[in-house]
Order: structure tokens, then C-alpha cells, then sequence
């Protein structure tokens, strides 16, 4: 019997395909999981335009590795707090409508400070969560402030503003040159990613850092570390 009659052959005498419809699922989900890590968080050389990565984010880099994959959300600091320097606490600011404010104007209050930019797609989906948290816990003592960095903005207040009044942002948002957002990151030997939010006690100290943004567990754990700072009675 000749060998070419054991070889099969397709019908027709066509080549095999290679998207078949299980490879072509497992390529949809693997997409999918990968967008969802890049929205995570933001780094300095995703600035509008891909502009070179010239400027940090939020404070001076460190030797690190890239950051597009890092992990959504960290709680750094789960059982050793960081107490701010009274230094810190007494830096003045200014707000985007020309307030002078400062950390110790909030001695008795709960903090969440955010560092945020326009362009970042984490950030923009992590601020209607930090607005409802704001109109929850107002009552209670929670204060939310935005920090907004020039160096972030291209130094284009304007155009915070109006992001600010189309997002209806009901929280102050801070004009920071870097005087605060980079001191924080450094205290707690954070990466120059955006967003970043800490929470601080009424007595100056962060209690939870996050990094990134995770919109299944970040507002949960968030919330958790808000309601334990409101009801620590150690001052109030």
C-alpha cells in the first residue's frame, strides 16, 4: 500500500487555520487581564503626548524596576505607622480657589490625602469613589484632599479646574508643587506612581497607603481604614 494513503487530508486541500475559536478566546481573556493590570496605576511616562519620562510623578526616583505591572493596590503599612513631622504638618498650601491651608488645620479631623493628575485613567476612575466617601463620612470628621502637581499638569491650573468642575469634585483639591506629594511618598518609601492615597489619624499618622487603584478592593479596604481613624477616640 503506498504511504501517501495513510496522510490525511483536508477537504478541499486547504492549510489549517491557526485563529481557531479556542485560541481566539484565550487571547480575548489574556487581553483583558493585561489592560486591567495597566489601568492599575500610572507612571511618570504615561504623561499626555508620550512624552519622555523627564519628570517623576511624585517624588524623586529611586533605582526601581518599571511600574506598569505593579500590583493595584498595596496597603504598606498594616501594622507600623508613620507619624508625619510637625515640620510637614505646618508646610502651607493652597488650594486651586486660593486657599492657604495646611495639614495641622486638620489636627482633629481624619485625612485622606490623594495624589492625582488629569491624564491618569486610574485616577479619574478613583475620584467619584473619594467623592463618596467625602459626602459619607463629612459628618463624622473625614476631610478629602486632592493634590494636584504642577509638574503633573504642565503647570496648567486652568485646565485643573475645569476637570474639576466637569468631574463635579465636591472635595478641595490642593496646587502642589511637590512640597507635600513628595515628602509622603518618601515617609513611606513609596514608588513614584500616581494615584497614591493616605490615610492619616487624627494625630498625624498614616495609617493605610495605597498605591494604584483596584476598583474591586480599594474602596473596601479604604473605607475599613477610615471607619478604625474616625473611631479611634485617642483624639477627637
Amino acid at each position: 500500500m503506498a504511504l501517501a494513503n495513510h496522510i490525511p487530508t483536508r477537504r478541499g486541500g486547504g492549510k489549517k487555520r491557526f485563529w481557531t475559536a479556542p485560541r481566539l478566546l484565550l487571547t480575548l481573556v489574556a487581553l483583558g487581564l493585561l489592560s486591567a493590570l495597566g489601568l492599575s496605576s500610572c507612571n511618570s511616562s504615561e504623561t499626555p503626548n508620550n512624552e519622555p519620562a523627564n519628570r517623576v510623578t511624585t517624588a524623586p526616583r529611586a533605582k526601581a524596576p518599571p511600574v506598569a505591572n505593579a500590583p493595584p493596590e498595596r496597603g504598606a503599612l498594616p501594622t507600623t505607622f508613620v507619624i508625619l513631622p510637625q515640620n510637614l504638618r505646618d508646610t502651607k498650601l493652597q488650594t486651586l480657589d486660593g486657599e492657604s491651608v495646611k495639614l495641622a488645620d486638620f489636627a482633629d479631623q481624619v485625612l485622606i490625602v490623594n495624589i492625582w493628575a488629569t491624564w491618569c485613567g486610574p485616577c479619574r476612575q478613583e475620584m467619584p469613589e473619594l467623592v463618596k466617601m467625602n459626602n459619607e463620612y463629612k459628618a463624622r470628621g473625614l476631610v478629602v484632599l486632592g493634590l494636584a502637581t504642577t509638574y503633573n499638569e504642565h503647570n496648567d491650573q486652568a485646565h485643573v479646574k475645569d476637570f474639576i468642575r466637569a468631574q463635579n469634585i465636591n472635595y478641595r483639591i490642593v496646587w502642589d508643587d511637590g512640597t507635600l506629594a513628595a515628602p509622603l511618598v518618601q515617609l513611606v518609601s513609596g514608588q513614584s506612581v500616581i494615584p497614591q492615597s493616605f490615610v492619616i489619624s487624627r494625630d498625624g499618622r498614616i495609617v493605610k497607603h495605597f498605591q494604584g487603584f483596584n476598583p474591586y478592593s480599594t474602596p473596601q479596604t479604604m473605607r475599613m481604614a477610615v471607619e478604625e481613624a474616625l473611631n479611634d477616640k485617642g483624639k477627637s
